[in-house]
Parts: C-alpha cells; structure tokens; sequence
C-alpha cells in the first residue's frame, strides 16, 4: 500500500513532459497566428499591386479622354489583367464580354473610371483639386475594387473588399505677368527717368519707346543668349537666373534674340551705348521666375513658351541697377500749360518670389513693386488773378498688384488650345494734393503723412489746399483669357472700384481749400476758387501724363492692374493623387 502511494505521488511530482505538453498546446496558436500574419502580408501585397494598377490606368485614361474606355480594356488586354471595366453597359472584360454577375467580378477586379478637371491649387485640401464630371475634362480618376485572397484566415472570416484609387492629370503651365502696357508714351519724361536709373543720358524718340513697348523678348532664347554671353557652360535656367549680370549685358543678350523689330534693336542699341560705363550688377530671377523649369539646362530647350516685353525688362532692370536710391529730376518740361516739374520717385524692394513676370501652374502669383511718388508741377499762371504762379504738390502711393493664376483648361487638339484665368487685385493706391516729409518717401516701413499744402504764396493771394483720394478693391476680379486671346497676348486690366479715368481731374473735384485774399482788387474768394479750377482744369491732360509716364517706368499703374499670358502649355498626363 505504501509503495503504491508513493508511486502515484511521483505521478504528481515529476515534470519530465511539461514541454511536450506545453508545445501540443501553443502550437496550433503559433500555426494560427503565423497564418494570419501571412494573410494580411499577402492582402498588403495585393493591395500595393492594385494601387499601381490604379496609377497605370488613370494615367492612360486621362491620355485619351475621348476614348477612355477603349483606352482603359486595350490596356487590360495588353497586360494580361482581368478586370471587369464598369460601362454604361455593364461590365465589360478585356476580351469585350459583358459579365452580368457583380460577386463574381468582384473576385478578379471591377474598375470604375470618371472623368473631370484637376485644379492643382495648394489653397485647396488634396481631396478638392479633382472635380468629377467637370468639363473640359483634363484628367482622369480610377477606382478599383477587389475581393482579397485569404488562405488561412478564409476559415474564420470572409475575404475583405479592398479598394485603391488613382488619379491624373495633365501637366498644365502658363506663363503670365502683371504690370503696364500704356500707349500715351512722353519720351521726354522716360528719357530723364531711365536716364537717371542707368546715371547716364538717354535721348529715345517716342517711337523708340513704342517699339520697346510691342517688341516681345522669347525667354527661351533669351536666357541662353545671356549664359552665352556670361560663358556660363552647362547651366541651368537656375543657374543663369541668379547669375549677376550688368546693364550692358543685359542689352546685349536682348539684341541676340531672334525675331525683333529693327527699331527695337535700334533701340535697345541705344541703350547699352548710353549705359557702357555702368557696372552695377542685378539678377533675373528679381524679373523673372520659372520655377517648374529652372533645373533643365539651358541647351536642352524645352516645351514651354513665355515672352516678356522688351520695355518691361528694361525698365525694371534699371530700377534694380538703381538700387534702393530715390529717383530725383529736378525739372521735367515740355508739358503743355506746365513751366516745369520735379519728381522724386522711390520704388520698393521687388517681390524676391513673387516677380511681375512667371510661368507656373494654378496657385502661382505674381506681384509689382510698391511705388512711391511726389510731384511738384509748377503752373505759368494763374488764370485772370494778375499772372500768379501755382505750385501743386501730388503724391501717389500705389500698393503692390497681385496676380494669381487660378485655372488653365485644357481643351484638346494641340497643347496649346487651353484658356487661362487668372485671380488679380490692383493695387491700392492714395492719390493726394499736398506735402509729405521727404525723408519718408523711401522709408516703405512707415506710413507718409500728407499735409496741407500752400499752392500760391504772394502778397496778393494765398491759397492753401488739400485733396485726398484712396481707390480699394481687396476681392480679387477674374480675368480669363481665350485660346485665340493667348495666341495673340491679348491685355487685359482690372480696376478699382472708383477708376481714375483722370486722375488729377478726380482730385480737383475733391479739392478743400483755404484762401486769403489780401487785397480786394483781386475779388471774392469765389471768384478765385473758379479761376483756379480754371487754371488747373486745362492742364489736367498734361499732369496726368506726367503720372502715368512716370509710374510706367517702373511698371506700375493707379488703381489699375494690366495681365498678360504669354504662353500655355497642355503636357502629358502625371499622377496627381
């Protein structure tokens, strides 16, 4: 009895199996586990490769939008993929048979493509920039669902639907600037500026000026002709962009290209002649920006276009030789009714990525420089008030313009046939009669304060006056270019929403002032108020010239913002999304 005890206590007591058993019962969890671990590694697997599916069909899908459903089965039957493309109908197979059955599709694949239009703009989240069913359609979004493949785990669950989703579009590129395009050209008036900008002497004809205005710069050719004239090898549009570059040279490389007019070469001739001794340097990239194509090199060429006008580069490319020097001319004459003008000029810090000119897709901006502006004309006399002389003080602040490019639309047939839209706001300008510190007029960080002038001071008369006038429109206007306006560089320009049809005609109307008739011989001071809007009325032509001669030389315009597109492209279609 004792040994039999002893011997079943031993059975409680000896451990020698504890492996074995623990092994026979772990293992089916460790099978299980390892066959899970297989299947959802497998599913991933699956997944990936209907993903890439996704991309290669959205992306011969939106290459033949006409056709995308041909377009779409030949590209199943090329590559050996049974898919079910969903039609209006049905489904349909690579090999043309229509499968009526939705559960048994769905275990080989059932793709489902629409067509829309693509907005690649960064103001929009990335679920936004595809607008199904949109018309002109540009780009293309596949859906792809499949029943995934289990092994193991098929004993527990039934296979998950997995789903993956491409899209495309194509690469859309515009090139656009914002600045002044003006006709009533003063010869006289941008000699004196650009001459004073360039610290040389410059005697254009105003047909010179005409010339430079309608001549446009191909900036393809252009930036080779200056890497060739700074014996930059093997760079890229980069690399010429932000080379330094003098007055001279710049000229130069313009004259180079292709396709001008004798009388602009004539010109721009002119001026690298003038213009020989000054050594100051600037670079391009402050003119221009070509962000999607600045790291191809030069001698590649490329597809795209994009044209400046010569005027433009010029006359910004003196402002940025200038440096941030005020611009003074102490007399300006032959203006009609005017003895004579001084003119200082101050110009803002250039956008350093934003430049007036750009090519870029949808969400790009462009920007012209802040400009500051006091005008002192002096008038011969004052009308029936015994010849007295007037001096008027005018200053203008013009707010930058901003240009964005909203939309381009691609319709078909060439990569050219697209129209344009672009977002702009004019720059905010004040337009006063009075006098501002002159040591504020380049300081753009503090506000300058215009103060009641005294416009005739003399023993007989004194008259004291102040108008004010500032033109807003912060909501962005719409400008939208044709095919056929992009061909021909069609301008367009938004206004404020009070447009200076003559500037110095809305400040006279606007015009409060203080006057001091200090012998009565002269009469009533209603009587002087209407000499002196006599006097002024008829040499607000010649005043507005002035302005507007001054302000185009660094680009700019009151209240108004002119928009031009040089160029669209319509390129091969990308993934998107």
């Amino acid at each position: 009895m004792a040994y039999t005890l002893l011997k079943h206590g031993r059975i409680f007591t000896n451990t020698s199996g504890n492996i074995g058993i623990s092994s026979a019962l772990v293992l089916p969890l460790l099978v299980l586990s390892l066959g899970l671990g297989v299947d959802y590694g497998y599913l991933t697997l699956q997944k990936r490769e209907m993903q890439g599916i996704a991309d290669l069909t959205a992306i011969v899908a939106a290459s033949d939008l006409a056709n995308v459903e041909s377009a779409a089965l030949d590209h199943f039957k090329t590559n050996g993929l049974d898919l079910a493309l969903e039609t209006k109908g049905g489904l349909i197979r690579a090999d043309g048979k229509v499968i009526p059955d939705d559960l048994s599709a769905l275990k080989n694949g059932i793709v489902t493509i629409v067509k829309g239009r693509y907005v690649p703009d960064p103001a929009l989240s990335t679920g936004q920039r595809f607008i199904p069913n949109a018309t002109p359609a540009d780009a293309a979004q596949v859906l792809i669902e499949k029943q995934g493949t289990l092994h193991l785990a098929a004993m527990f669950s039934a296979p998950p639907t997995m789903s993956a989703m491409g899209t495309a579009a194509s690469t859309k590129l515009a090139a656009f600037s914002i600045g002044s395009r003006l006709a009533s050209l003063n010869g006289g008036i941008l000699n004196q500026l650009l001459g004073q900008m360039l610290g040389t002497t410059i005697s254009l004809k105003v047909m010179d000026y005409q010339a430079l205005v309608d001549a446009d710069i191909n900036v393809q050719p252009f930036l080779k002709s200056v890497a060739t004239r700074l014996n930059l090898t093997a760079a890229t549009y980069d690399d010429v962009l932000k080379a330094n570059l003098t007055m001279p040279q710049l000229l130069a490389s313009m004259q180079a290209v292709q396709g001008l007019a004798s009388t602009a070469t004539s010109a721009l001739k002119a001026l690298e002649t003038a213009s020989h001794n000054n050594k100051k340097t600037f670079t391009l990239s402050q003119i221009l920006n070509i962000d999607p194509k600045k790291g191809l090199k030069v001698d590649a060429g490329s597809n795209w276009q994009m044209k400046i006008s010569a005027l433009d580069i010029v006359s910004t490319a003196a402002a940025l030789a200038n440096g941030k020097n005020q611009i003074s001319l102490a007399a300006v004459a032959g203006l009609p009714g005017i003895a004579s003008a001084s003119v200082k000029l101050a110009i803002g810090e250039p956008p350093v990525t934003t430049p007036a000119h750009r090519l870029g897709a949808p969400g790009s901006a462009v920007r012209t420089a802040q400009t500051r502006l006091a005008i002192e004309v002096n008038i011969d006399g004052l009308s029936l008030l015994a010849g007295l002389k007037i001096k008027l003080p005018i200053y203008v602040e013009v707010a930058y313009a901003e240009g964005k490019l909203a939309d381009i639309r691609c319709y078909g047939g060439s990569n050219t046939n697209a129209s344009v839209s672009i977002d702009t706001v004019p720059g905010v300008a004040e337009v006063a009669i009075g006098t501002v510190d002159p040591s504020v007029l380049s300081d753009f960080s503090d506000d300058a304060r215009v103060e009641k002038a005294r416009i005739v001071d003399s023993a007989l008369l004194r008259i004291d006056g102040i108008a004010h006038l500032e033109t807003k429109n912060m909501q962005p206007q719409r400008l939208t270019f044709s095919p056929s306006e992009v061909a021909a560089n069609a301008v367009k320009t938004v206004s404020t929403k009070d447009i200076l049809t003559s500037t110095t005609q809305t400040l006279l109307n606007n015009l409060d002032v203080d006057i001091q008739v200090l012998f009565l011989t002269l009469g009533s001071p209603k009587l002087v108020q209407a000499a002196l809007a006599q006097t002024l009325g008829a040499v607000t032509p010649a005043i507005d010239t002035l302005l507007y001669n001054v302000l185009l030389a660094v680009g700019v315009r009151v209240g108004e913002a002119d928009v031009r597109v040089t160029g669209v492209n319509c390129l091969q279609p990308v993934l998107v999304q």
